[in-house]
């Protein structure tokens, strides 16, 4: 009865941190598309031009044009904020590479490698630069929201659409664990590829590529050799 007592009185911050539960409040998702990604395109503004910890709903609120009372109605807090704003990036990555793979003509590997290019390229931009200024905040909440229920059941979608609509899915990557096995692999790649250009920037780029077009390579070959 006391443990029951104690959870009725703690916040919706202090639930969402026990049960690390990364989530906007469901009326985000029903508000017109052109004000959510208004909302969205503020945040990402303020993390361009804050540090995470000196960052405060203020900024947000003013960048965005909205009210304390509209933004506690979309969020629970600013970490939920910003949380939701990386979920709706990765869903973008997701959403890209399926773009990537169609161009592609079904191709998993020309068109992963030309979503990669896409990616590497947009780390010329400036403002893309930002994740510099938040990187351990980044990193953090990236790893917490790859691992929650939400984002598993992206990633099963994901995989499925990978199996139906590429020639590698019809073929040799015909289940969910072997594409991904596949995916996880190119996923590590990109991620430690692109973390070392956004650490490092053009000065190592060449060597960089290098290393990820022969470790692209390799697994490409694993898996069309079997």
């Amino acid at each position: 009865m006391l443990k029951m007592t104690y959870c009725l009185k703690m916040t919706y911050s202090q639930m969402k941190l026990i049960c690390g539960v990364i989530m906007a409040l469901d009326h985000f998702y029903t508000i017109r598309e052109r004000k959510k990604n208004s909302i969205l395109d503020a945040i990402e503004k303020c993390m361009q031009t804050y540090d995470y910890d000196k960052l405060s709903i203020n900024d947000i609120l003013n960048e965005a044009d909205i009210s304390r009372g509209s933004f506690y109605n979309y969020f629970a807090d600013k970490s939920d904020a910003v949380d939701t704003l990386i979920k709706e990036k990765l869903k973008s990555i997701f959403r890209n590479v399926i773009k990537c793979i169609n161009e592609c003509d079904g191709n998993l590997f020309d068109g992963v490698y030309k979503a990669y290019n896409e990616i590497k390229d947009n780390l010329k931009n400036k403002v893309f630069l930002t994740i510099m200024k938040n990187l351990k905040f980044f990193i953090e909440i990236g790893t917490k929201i790859i691992y929650s229920k939400e984002h598993e059941n992206e990633l099963m979608y994901f995989l499925d659409w990978l199996i139906n609509n590429t020639n590698e899915g019809k073929t040799v990557l015909n289940t969910q664990d072997k594409m991904y096995n596949v995916v996880n692999l190119l996923i590590s790649i990109i991620s430690n590829t692109t973390l070392k250009l956004v650490l490092f920037g053009e000065e190592d780029n060449n060597n960089h590529t290098e290393n990820f077009d022969y470790m692209f390579n390799v697994i490409k070959k694993g898996v069309m050799n079997g």
